[in-house]
């Protein structure tokens, strides 16, 4: 009778879960959520006059997708025919909720059904790299976790080295944030002859198109790795420093800023939380955790000596492990061992310190509350962020037809790091608008015509014909 309760309860979480990643991913497309380098993206799509295939090499042909041409390919797709209608570019999302399905699939075969529900749901509801979830560019990022789960799936259970190669291939070639993972392919193959040929196979697929094939095809190819990086002592100590900040402070700053925005959140989000909350309860309590408990200490190792794993690849790369601002977007392959990490550690601990099951499932419940108002709390984070750029560029429309002002550059003063800083609405620092390649777009979004009108933020460009200074809500032409 309990065993049947429990499926029951599962199936119902499975389908919260399923819901509530549709809903975060709707709520994004229904607000037509653009930052930052999405800005660009959809701005380039309304000027593309070649033929598909012709776009799609110049689209390959660049600095930043030469060495990602399986996911540039996919990314160049959607911004060919999002200039045909603009909501198929939102359709990189999708890719989101197909590596959940992919995660799922590969937990549960591992672990359990019912700990691939938690997992999912925890990796959903994480607080690293967030603008995986939220931004359709980060689509690489999610081609990359599909492949390399497929990769998984296929050595772990079947031993099929050769297509498990190809798998890990095209998640490096998608992004190159797992690619320190091939250790862990390594140290799940227990025969000496598979590991060599899964190393000779994969590196030398990468090796042969990073240094032989990229180059001779591409004519702005760009080695985005640089391994003289590891021998910068000070780059590496400083790469550990964040990384210790990372998970110590950040993470925990993140939870606290988001519970003070707890008020902000919509009633049947809080209904769905609370829902999603008491069926992990359901679901756990009469669940045998501990006739898993070596494995799940197996477990637990292997996603933390992975996680660290995952964070080298930062000691060849020119960004650092960070939550805020749009630069968390190399976090990936952390976020889905840390979650493992998290997931399977606490429940050993809890089992070690010989909890009851009911009062795992509180913890449990309660910690998944947290982490799903929180993810909630930082999707609206991302649409203030998206609505404080109109409400900025809509101003600055009015304040230019108020000074007859058509043409030239106009650059605004806006005190960004401290709106950053100071702006409880901003959680992990969501883009608000800085780079130069967010300009042109937001200027369409506003009426503005960005042939004629070139806005910049005044800590980007010294040569401004206009000033406005943006504060406090108030626009002011200062020149």
């Amino acid at each position: 009778m309990k065993e049947k309760s429990s499926n029951i309860y599962l199936k119902f979480l499975n389908i919260l879960i399923v819901i509530y990643s549709f809903y975060i991913c709707f709520t994004i497309f229904k607000n037509k959520v653009l930052l930052a380098d999405d800005l660009s993206q959809v701005y380039e799509s309304k000027n593309i006059s070649e033929s598909y295939f012709k776009y799609i090499h110049t689209f390959l042909d660049s600095y930043t997708m030469a060495s990602r041409p399986i996911s540039g390919f996919v990314s160049g797709t959607l911004v060919f025919f999002s200039k045909y209608n603009e909501n198929i570019y939102f359709l990189g999302l999708f890719f989101f909720l197909l590596s959940l399905l992919t995660i799922y699939m590969v937990i549960q075969k591992i672990l359990s059904k019912e700990l691939a529900s938690l997992v999912t749901l925890l990796y959903i509801c994480s607080l690293l790299g967030t603008s995986i979830q939220f931004s359709p560019i980060m689509l690489n990022s999610n081609l990359a976790t599909i492949f390399f789960s497929l990769s998984i799936f296929y050595l772990y259970f079947h031993e099929k080295i050769f297509i498990s190669s190809l798998f890990f291939i095209a998640s490096v070639l998608s992004y190159e944030i797992f690619f320190p993972l091939c250790l862990l392919h390594v140290f799940l193959l227990k025969d000496n002859r598979k590991r060599i040929l899964f190393l000779v196979v994969t590196l030398g697929a990468i090796i042969v198109f990073r240094k032989v094939i990229q180059p001779i095809v591409f004519v702005h190819s760009y080695q985005r790795d640089d391994i003289s990086k590891i021998l910068d002592f000070n780059r590496v100590i400083f790469v550990g420093i964040c990384s210790v900040k990372l998970f110590f402070k950040d993470i925990f700053v993140g939870i606290y800023k988001s519970l003070l925005n707890f008020k902000r959140l919509f009633f049947l989000e809080l209904i769905l939380a609370l829902l999603i909350s008491l069926t992990i309860y359901q679901t756990f309590r009469h669940y045998n955790f501990r006739h898993k408990l070596q494995f799940l200490e197996k477990i637990c190792m292997i996603s933390f000596i992975s996680t660290l794993v995952g964070l080298s690849v930062f000691t060849v790369s020119s960004y650092i492990p960070t939550v805020f601002g749009f630069d968390n977007r190399n976090l990936g392959a952390v976020r889905l061992f840390y979650t493992v990490f998290v997931s399977t550690g606490l429940i050993y601990l809890f089992i070690k310190i010989k909890l009851r099951n009911q009062t795992i499932s509180i913890v449990l419940a309660s910690i998944t509350f947290i982490l799903v108002t929180t993810n909630i709390n930082i999707k609206n984070s991302w649409i203030y962020a998206h609505n404080y750029n109109n409400e900025l560029f809509g101003k600055l429309k009015l304040a230019l037809k108020k000074d007859h002002i058509t043409e030239g550059v106009v650059c605004i003063d806006n005190d960004i790091f401290n709106e950053l800083s100071t702006n409880s609405n901003l959680i992990f620092k969501e883009s608000i608008f800085y780079n130069n390649w967010e300009g042109p777009m937001l200027c369409e979004m506003n009426g503005l015509d960005s042939r004629k009108i070139h806005v910049y933020n005044r800590d980007k460009n010294i040569d401004c014909s206009t000033i406005f200074l943006y504060k406090n809500g108030l626009i002011t032409k200062v020149k």
